[in-house]
């Protein structure tokens, strides 16, 4: 049977309580709302074939309750089903409620491993115990009402009856940090059970805004180009996504009226490392390459095709190696005609703690903000 998506008044809504049966040669995972909903997956194999009658004969070892599933991964002996197990409410966002990931496990789909020889189950096991860092990622947050991967100014460009498309076609494909584990769900059309997670922070607060009740929210999304840890991952690629890419949007909302202001951040948009040592600042390499210009140029270019109006404010050390890499940014914008640059020592105007003095930088952006609304 063809799983069909579940729709609410036009809006596609996701499958928000599962079963998860266990038998001795298949997992089956169904609806609890709509039983009749839902996908086997071999455990030998990890084939995935929708629900038939043949999927729940016999008795299961073991049923027990999952949220979702945020999608498969294929190592050396096998497949991993990605589940998770508990869940939290983190508050609302634009009236639909969002959740955090608590917990998640893999279902090993791993027979085959049986008949591997010796060097191949010591590399499973190496695979598997990386798998781990995954079940134990923070941050992880979703919805089954609605994609929160896009701010409020995006959805307000998208043409009327998006929110019927299954909620992983809404997405932002940026945020969405298990896209790569979600394509053979996507494959096998279960929509109804197709979750993105975006990873970052989500935090809700309910107020009186003159008198009025309003609820103000700070979302940030995690982008999932140039991922890396900090020092590890530093600067751009050639395509013009840097590391550690954060949108940031705070949401007011009261009385119908809504307010999305977005922030963005992110490595300086130059090819550059840094060689981690045991120093605590380790010294950082600017990369002389003759696609600079166009890496910054592409950065930028995307930006103002997403966000519009730009300020960039370079926020670093002017001395040392610092100052070398902000003196290269800075060089670089001066041939960028449509981005204003303004470089704000953040160390040495502020200190550890003068946090009042941040004015002098609102003082010189003060113009953008009335511009921008």
């Amino acid at each position: 049977m063809e799983i069909e998506p579940s729709l609410s008044s036009g809006r596609f809504k996701l499958h928000d309580q599962l079963e998860l049966l266990e038998f001795k040669d298949q997992y089956v995972i169904k609806s609890v709302e709509s039983p009749d909903q839902g996908f086997s997956i071999d455990r030998r194999d990890g084939n995935i074939e929708p629900l038939n009658d043949e999927a729940c004969s016999g008795s299961p070892s073991q049923t027990s309750t999952i949220y979702g599933v945020a999608g498969t991964i294929r190592l050396l002996a096998g497949k991993y089903v990605l589940v998770i197990t508990s869940r939290k409410v983190a508050g609302t966002f634009l009236g639909f409620p969002v959740f955090r990931v608590m917990s998640m496990k893999f279902l090993h789909c791993n027979e085959a491993l049986k008949f591997s020889n010796y060097q191949e189950k010591k590399d499973e096991v190496y695979f598997m115990n990386l798998l781990k860092v995954v079940e134990a990622t923070p941050g992880l947050y979703y919805s089954y009402e609605t994609d929160i991967t896009l701010n409020l100014q995006r959805r307000c460009k998208l043409a009327e009856g998006w929110m019927s498309k299954p909620i992983w076609k809404q997405a932002d494909p940026r945020f969405v940090w298990n896209r790569n584990l979600l394509e053979e769900l996507i494959e096998c059309k279960l929509d109804g059970f197709i979750i993105p997670l975006l990873q970052g922070s989500f935090g809700a607060v309910q107020l009186k805004l003159n008198d009025s009740p309003a609820v103000i929210t700070l979302l940030s999304r995690r982008c999932n180009r140039r991922l890396g840890t900090r020092m590890w991952r530093r600067g751009a690629n050639l395509e013009g996504d840097t590391a550690n890419f954060i949108e940031t949007e705070q949401l007011l909302e009261t009385e119908g009226f809504k307010s999305s202001l977005l922030q963005v951040r992110g490595s300086i948009p130059l090819l550059w490392e840094q060689i981690v040592d045991l120093s605590y600042k380790p010294q950082l390499k600017i990369i002389n390459h003759d696609q600079t210009p166009k890496v910054v140029e592409r950065h930028f270019r995307v930006l103002l095709q997403r966000y519009g109006e730009i300020v960039a404010v370079d926020l670093t050390d002017k001395h040392g190696d610092e100052g070398q890499l902000s003196a290269a940014y800075a060089a670089e914008m001066q041939k960028l005609p449509n981005v204003r640059y303004v470089s704000f020592d953040f160390h040495h105007v502020c200190g550890t703690s003068n946090f009042d003095k941040l004015q002098v930088l609102y003082d010189q952006i003060q113009q953008e903000f009335d511009n921008q609304g």
